[in-house]
């Protein structure tokens, strides 16, 4: 059968193996068109081998997020007067979801995005970690922003004289609203001059405030003009694409922001604006980076994901950078495929079971949007036009990688690019993996990509592979008061004694040890994982430190009796248990307080996808005997 020029997928029989490592199995795989099949056709991927800042927490600059907003307790109770009257109205232009998510207050770490935008490569808008190439997608605007992939242009004109008397009406309110002796109006005085006055263009003054605050925020705090038109469609149940627009101007910021983190190093640049709504980058890293994020917390049916994330305490990790670049064993490409313990609701396109489904004039929304987020296209923005490569990340989508091919640009102008983006399916059918499917990758893919890496002489240093073999660790836990680096006993890791005050009781696993095993006394963990472990203080009210074995922060990869590897990094420990991975880390509170908590990396929650995998393997092993 011949594929449609601009189809999106295709199938075809691959050698294929994890994307770290393993045997090649030969099967049906299916991919993100373009692809390639020639390493010659390909470029390496662009690894940097530009300077890269010593201490990403001390630039010599200021890095001002305008674009990280947090509610106003005011916009939460104007949201709340307005819920009733216009709920529907938002859902029918496919912004209730984002508008509710603007009421959570997401905790800047500000390390973790300096390192993720210092791994940020403009040329295909993805990151470039030395395990692979993963990015911000469509598909998490819509989870974590709450944002429409489908609908009408954010530059879409007004049609209707009625549209251009309100546009008049807000104009006039702008000037009326800002501040003496100037042209701008804050979004405060906004607020506070619609909030309750009872106008009768309330919802578009509503609206217009929402998109300069959280949307598509102004650097100066102000309401934006141009955002009327838009606020006009919306209040009448004009579906807009949001989502492209949002994540446009995310991977302009995540560019500029790498070029100055860069320039950095040759220029004295004292300050750096980023607009764009930066926590978002941050959600999507916490979403997926399992060793070093917050434990989130529980939310009630019908919230949306983000408030999983709502005032969460931030954890200290000592080298981000690090931490990064040893996280490839433990990303979760899928994280919203899995069942969580809350009552967040999976998308129709994460189903049990494989599907093809026919492309028709009946085609789901929700099958819709999902197209959406996996074809090549130009993302328009109001301020810049962005590339969206997602057959680069293939696996984020749970589908098979292989090289990528290139992709045109279709930027010439705003309608030839708004044109790609919202062309029609070329595909006859849409294929939609089970929704625990773990993707591989091509056997060249990873020759490639192995290769590229090698090159690197940085990068080669943290490439993550699949142990081979498999050992037990001890585990310890205690006091850690006024430590913040915790690693792991190992050969592998420089270790000095000191006394051990406190009494103590060993814990061992079943299974071996490496030769030059540490013996160590622990003490047994009593809170629960979700618990904070409290400062023992001396009779000042200074924390005591506790005499321990204090290992160099060097870093190692140990693994368990199931064949998972532990990774300990500076800042990070990981701690074998059975089947779950424990992780310890510093936690920064508000108020300046210090204590140490311990959150699962691989909690039950992710038992779901374990029993799959083995049921699964059961599958093909009882279809081998009937053969």
């Amino acid at each position: 059968m011949v594929e449609p020029e601009d189809a999106i997928f295709e199938e075809r029989e691959e050698l294929m193996l994890s994307p770290t490592g393993g045997n090649p199995t030969l099967r049906i795989a299916h991919f993100l068109k373009p692809s390639v099949v020639s390493i010659d056709e390909l470029p390496s991927p662009f690894l940097s081998a530009e300077p890269t800042i010593s201490e990403l927490e001390n630039l010599p600059m200021k890095v001002q997020f305008r674009g990280w907003q947090r509610p106003h307790v005011k916009w939460k109770m104007w949201v709340g007067n307005l819920h009733s009257k216009y709920q529907s109205m938002w859902k029918k232009a496919g912004i209730y979801e984002a508008i509710m998510c603007s009421k959570y207050s997401i905790f800047r770490q500000q390390g973790l995005v300096l390192g993720l935008a210092e791994k940020w490569c403009p040329k295909t808008n993805t990151f470039i970690f030395p395990w692979g190439e993963a990015t911000v997608t469509l598909e998490d605007m819509m989870a974590l922003g709450g944002y429409s992939v489908l609908g009408d242009s954010v530059l879409s004109p007004l049609v209707t004289k009625e549209m251009e008397e309100i546009h008049e009406i807000l104009l006039d309110a702008l000037k009326k609203t800002a501040t003496s002796g100037s042209i701008i109006a804050s979004q405060h005085s906004w607020l506070e001059h619609f909030m309750g006055n009872g106008s009768k263009y309330v919802h578009e003054a509503f609206l217009s405030y929402w998109l300069s605050k959280f949307v598509f925020p102004m650097p100066h705090y102000r309401i934006e003009k141009r955002n009327f038109p838009l606020a006009i469609h919306l209040a009448r149940g004009t579906q807009i694409a949001l989502a492209p627009a949002v994540l446009s101007s995310v991977y302009t910021d995540l560019g500029l922001l790498k070029e100055k983190l860069f320039a950095s190093t040759k220029l004295d640049y004292k300050e750096v604006l980023i607009s764009a709504p930066f926590h978002l980058v941050q959600l999507w890293a916490w979403e997926r980076f399992t060793t070093f994020r917050p434990t989130p917390i529980s939310i009630t049916q019908g919230e949306p994901r983000p408030a999983r994330w709502h005032k969460v305490k931030l954890l200290g990790v000592e080298n981000v950078r690090l931490a990064i670049d040893s996280a490839g064993e433990n990303f979760l490409w899928r994280p919203y495929a899995i069942a969580l313990n809350h009552n967040w609701l999976f998308p129709m396109f994460y189903g049990d079971k494989e599907q093809w489904v026919s492309v028709d004039a009946a085609l789901d929304k929700g099958l819709e949007s999902y197209t959406r987020c996996l074809r090549a296209c130009e993302l328009v923005g109001v301020q810049s036009i962005q590339q969206y490569l997602p057959h680069r990340v293939a696996m984020q989508f749970g589908i098979d990688q292989d090289l990528p091919g290139h992709v045109a640009r279709y930027n010439m102008n705003l309608s030839i690019a708004w044109s790609h983006y919202n062309r029609s399916i070329g595909d006859a059918k849409l294929y939609i993996p089970p929704r625990l499917f773990e993707a591989d990758v091509t056997k060249r893919y990873f020759e490639w990509w192995r290769q590229s890496v090698s090159d690197q002489k940085d990068a080669i240093k943290n490439f993550v592979t699949r142990p081979q073999n498999s050992r037990i660790l001890q585990v310890y836990s205690g006091k850690m008061e006024n430590y913040n680096v915790f690693v792991l006993p190992s050969s592998s890791v420089e270790c000095h004694k000191v006394d051990i005050k406190d009494s103590v009781k060993k814990t061992n696993l079943l299974g071996t040890l490496s030769e030059n095993k540490l013996a160590i006394d622990v003490k047994p963990l009593t809170v629960s994982l979700s618990q904070s472990i409290s400062h023992s203080t001396a009779n000042d009210g200074a924390p005591k430190k506790d005499s321990m074995i204090i290992p160099e922060p060097k870093v190692t990869q140990s693994e368990g009796s199931t064949g998972e590897a532990g990774k300990s990094v500076a800042g990070t420990t990981v701690r074998e248990l059975g089947r779950s991975t424990k992780v310890a880390l510093h936690v920064k509170h508000n108020d300046g307080e210090n204590s140490n908590h311990c959150i699962t990396e691989k909690p039950a929650l992710e038992l779901e996808a374990r029993i799959s995998r083995l049921e699964r393997v059961v599958a093909e092993l009882k279809a081998a005997r009937a053969k």
